[in-house]
């Protein structure tokens, strides 16, 4: 019970503080083996057959190889006992983008994923997807994460369930050809969709030896530019995994890439996380002045460059955006622009893949979603984050002149737009949007009792000034509206208005991090949007 209750168990994955490694202790294994177990179990019954198909994959962190081995004895228990013969197919280091559409590719029945993303190199963990063909009672699309309530079940299935791994261990063994056919089809993937009309346009990509290492030279190259890939030593962390922080002598962890942007004259720079379902961007504008966009310009850039490839292309159905309810209202007005809808979700990678499904199965062009407050963007024919496709984007973006054309007629009519990322930028909604976190309250219904009596005095007191109206919606999994959730968790939020002008405060327990509750505030200027972080802090502090 004691390493049940230090792993972080969330519908978007499974996570703790294992070490360095290369080992992890004898609980950690047995604890990952129960979950394999269960998936298992529950994939077979959803889908059953003779035969199951599963594709594993891990990011470089040390402990990667012993946990995989420890899922894959979870696996092969689960099979044995159900008389299921199992094909693994193991493709060893590769990044969640590409194992996801490998599950797909191999039509399996699901897949694992070993990985805690953007955490320390310490953290390791892992996440399930669902299958091809596979039923549930909320079903998500295929080799994307299992939807909350499928990842709810499964664990509470693992921690009350004791199955007992066998004396003869299960052994992952990657192929290399496997591997390099699954690589391949994703690269192609990106190739066909987002190929760049550009020119010798160079590029610096920081892979920071996570698992995009050994796949971004590749892919970029498949885009029609010749990449400058640093920090390329697959399983060597040059700095830290998440590169959106700042650090506490104010330098942010993108400086560097900022300054080999500048001294090689490159459109831009991308970094990646460690399993490279996140990518940050930095660029140097005319002036000789380097930016980090925030997370939300970067969901905005996605966006609008995905509106104007729907505008380009002969795709006859209409545009839909899917925007979490903590995206920046900066994305609804790029949409707006285009006469595309914008479907809202509660935040989390699963709920936007699923409501992108969802979409196109009603005949629409789900054409991007934007998946929480970081700004992760799923880009249409996916169903996960991907860095590598942020940076496809940002070409676009940057030097493909009939896209970015296309944007300044809409969003702004009659301007000269300046060369690269920083003209288009220029052309966006000046928007802003910001983000907090205190301790979460014990009790979340309490909490949410709270906020809808005290924010109507609060706004009277501090907001009546600057904005004219406000309503109030909560959100869960894909329903977002004015009847409060029957759930554990689910989203608040306030949403503000001016003529001209829109705003929000949004407030929720964080499902990754334990006892945390995330703020957001978004307006029409920086001054506002601090104001309504401002106003969460005291919401959550009385």
């Amino acid at each position: 019970m004691a390493e049940q209750t230090r792993w972080l168990q969330s519908y978007s994955g499974v996570r703790a503080d294992v070490g360095l490694g290369p080992g992890v202790e004898p609980g950690d294994e047995t604890f990952a083996f129960r979950h394999a177990y269960c998936y298992a179990l529950s994939r077979l019954q959803a889908n059953p057959a003779e035969r199951a198909r599963i594709v594993l994959a891990r990011d470089p962190r040390p402990t990667g190889r012993v946990l995989a081995a420890a899922q894959t004895q979870g696996l092969v228990g689960a099979c044995r006992d159900l008389g299921v013969t199992l094909e693994l197919i193991d493709l060893g280091v590769v990044s969640t983008p590409v194992w996801q559409h490998a599950v797909r590719m191999f039509e399996a029945h699901g897949g694992v994923m070993i990985t805690a993303s953007h955490n320390p190199l310490n953290n390791n963990g892992w996440k399930y997807a669902t299958g091809v063909g596979t039923s549930s009672g909320d079903p998500a699309p295929p080799g994307a994460l299992l939807s909350a309530s499928d990842m709810a079940n499964l664990i509470r299935a693992a921690n009350a369930f004791r199955p007992v791994p066998t004396q003869h261990a299960a052994v992952a063994m990657p192929d290399a050809d496997t591997r390099d056919r699954a690589i391949a089809a994703y690269v192609r993937f990106v190739a066909d969709r987002y190929h760049a009309r550009v020119e010798g346009a160079p590029l610096v990509i920081d892979t920071n030896g996570g698992a995009a290492s050994r796949l971004a030279e590749r892919v970029f190259r498949a885009l029609g530019v010749e990449p400058i890939v640093i920090n390329s030593d697959e399983g060597v962390a040059v700095h830290e995994i998440d590169v959106e922080q700042v650090r506490p002598d104010g330098t942010h962890v993108l400086d560097p890439l900022a300054e080999r942007v500048r001294s090689e004259g490159a459109l831009f720079g991308l970094a990646y996380d460690f399993d490279a379902d996140r990518g940050n961007l930095t660029y140097v504008d005319e002036a000789g002045v380097a930016h980090i966009p925030s997370p939300q310009a970067a969901a905005a850039i996605n966006a609008a460059i995905a509106l104007a490839m729907h505008r380009r292309s002969a795709d006859t159905r209409p545009a839909v955006v899917i925007a979490s309810d903590a995206t920046s209202c900066r994305v609804h007005q790029i949409a707006a622009a285009f006469g595309a809808d914008v479907v809202e979700v509660e935040t989390g990678e699963i709920n936007v893949a699923t409501a992108m499904r969802d979409q196109e199965l009603h005949g629409r062009c789900a054409v991007v979603g934007v998946e929480g407050p970081n700004g992760g963007t799923v880009f249409a024919g996916t169903t996960c984050r991907d860095g590598t496709l942020v940076g496809a984007g940002a070409l676009l973006a940057a030097a493909d002149a009939e896209l970015r054309a296309i944007i300044s007629d809409t969003l702004a009519p009659g301007h000269a737009m300046a060369d690269g990322l920083s003209g288009l930028i220029e052309v966006l909604p000046p928007q802003r949007s910001f983000m907090d976190s205190l301790v979460a309250p014990a009790d979340w219904a309490t909490t949410v009792e709270q906020l809808d009596h005290q924010f109507p005095r609060l706004f009277s007191e501090a907001l009546a000034g600057e904005w004219a109206t406000f309503d109030i919606v909560y959100s869960y999994t894909r329903h977002v509206g004015p009847v409060k959730p029957v759930a554990a968790g689910y989203g608040w939020k306030a949403r503000l208005s001016r003529p001209g002008a829109d705003g929000f405060l949004w407030i929720r327990g964080s499902k990754t991090e334990a006892r945390v509750a995330r703020i957001v505030g978004d307006g029409p200027d920086e001054a506002s949007a601090r104001a309504l972080v401002a106003i969460g802090r005291r919401l959550l502090e009385r």
